[in-house]
């Protein structure tokens, strides 16, 4: 026991001791001309899709017990709440006076607090519907005008969220009554797999635009934020800016210099925008954007590592980029999971050209793997359990993130590594 106690400790010391070597790496996020597009991106492998704006008008929350609707005010939908009546005004439904109406926002903190949601005043009012205690369904009750972002107008009415089936039964139409379309959507099968499932009423068809949650990390986009004048008066406005993907959490430091790297000085906050859009200013005097050198967020991505990200550049409209610098100062096996008994023990870790791993009591030779990101295994070997730790040659494996795996027993314990030549 007295060696083993040794030996975690000595582990422990050699992987507190390769925190933040590895080596900072640039990358360029596209937008592409006058923001057309959303970048969803991974810290690990960089740019994961590419994908156009302009496909979609509504979008659902995939939980099956939300009543989350979104719309894309990033093309400039915009959506207001019928005043002169309940459901039962469908037929007679009219713009008088629209003008002086108020719009509805998304909120820019909470994903699942859409435009649909912001007259929700608390359970079981969510806005367009009432939870009914008995069904567990959200039974609509307000009716809507959605402006789309050619101009014309739908009535737009949310009918029922069927929460057991996870299902929206809702329907739109021209103002006059025609072209009236009726949808039941299925949100099934992309609850696991995505955050919204989203619906384009221009051609009355859903778009599956996300790639799997798992996937990404941060997401560029044009969204609707709180902005404040110079008088401190909040307005809404469509920016320019980085979201956070659910189970994502960010902190900001400023003014830090460019060698900070004490990312668990401050509590990475795990919602909407922590990064958001005011990393870039537009200066007037010279004409151009600008990022304050003095500027660091530190991200703790959905696997749970943390990168240091700094951003280098901003284009503007005109190709829409942003040039990054992440480091990856932390991976989770070092500082959350290190000592569980579920975990396995390796060092160093990032590893050069070798790791060692500790090799637990056991009955039976214990097996080990090593998978790649894309779960291949790229590494399988069958050691004496006799021995306190065993030696992997990694020098022919390619920088990157791997999960390393030891089955002694039946029993599996697995391990991050990463590997930088």
């Amino acid at each position: 026991m007295k060696n083993i106690l040794h030996f975690t400790t000595a582990v422990l010391f050699i992987l507190l001791s390769f925190q933040g070597k590895t080596n900072p790496i640039n990358d360029t996020v596209a937008m592409g001309p006058v923001y057309a597009n959303d970048v969803f991106y991974s810290l690990a492998n960089g740019v994961v899709k590419t994908e156009v704006r302009n496909n979609w008008d509504i979008a659902f929350y995939t939980n099956r017990w939300s009543a989350g609707i979104v719309t894309n005010y990033g093309t400039g939908v915009t959506l207001y709440t019928y005043p002169f009546g309940d459901t039962t005004a469908w037929n007679t439904m009219d713009t008088t006076g629209m003008a002086e109406w108020q719009q509805m926002y998304n909120s820019d903190t909470i994903w699942e607090e859409g435009a649909f949601n912001r007259n929700a005043s608390e359970h079981p009012d969510y806005g367009w519907g009432v939870y009914n205690m008995i069904s567990h369904d959200v039974v609509g009750d307000s009716l809507f005008i959605l402006k789309l972002a050619d101009g014309s107008l739908k009535k737009v009415w949310i009918q029922r969220k069927n929460s057991v089936n996870n299902t929206f039964t809702f329907k739109y139409a021209n103002i006059n009554g025609t072209d009236e379309v009726s949808e039941i959507l299925d949100v099934t099968p992309y609850q696991n797999s995505r955050m919204f499932i989203y619906y384009s009423l221009t051609n009355q068809a859903v778009v599956d635009r996300e790639p799997d949650i798992d996937t990404w990390d941060l997401m560029w986009s044009r969204y609707n934020a709180i902005v404040y004048d110079n008088s401190g008066n909040p307005s809404y406005y469509v920016v320019v800016g980085v979201t956070n993907n659910l189970e994502v959490a960010a902190s900001k430091h400023h003014p830090v210099s460019p060698d900070f790297e004490n990312w668990y000085s401050s509590p990475l906050e795990e919602y909407k925008t922590p990064i958001g859009h005011e990393w870039k200013s537009f200066n007037m005097a010279e004409f151009a954007w600008v990022i304050p050198d003095s500027l660091v967020y530190f991200v703790k991505s959905r696997q749970g590592d943390i990168y240091k990200l700094t951003f280098d550049y901003f284009s503007g409209s005109g190709a829409g980029k942003t040039g990054i610098v992440k480091k990856l100062i932390s991976l989770v096996s070092v500082d959350e999971t290190t000592g569980k008994d579920s975990d396995l023990l390796i060092f160093p870790n990032p590893a050069v050209n070798e790791v060692f791993v500790a090799l637990s009591q056991s009955n039976s030779p214990i097996e080990i793997r090593i998978y790649d990101q894309s779960g291949r295994m790229v590494f399988n070997e069958k050691v004496v359990s006799s021995i306190q730790q065993h030696r992997i040659a990694v020098n022919q494996l390619q920088n990157g993130i791997y999960t390393i795996e030891s089955i002694s027993d039946g029993k599996p314990m697995r391990q991050k590594l990463l590997i930088q030549h």
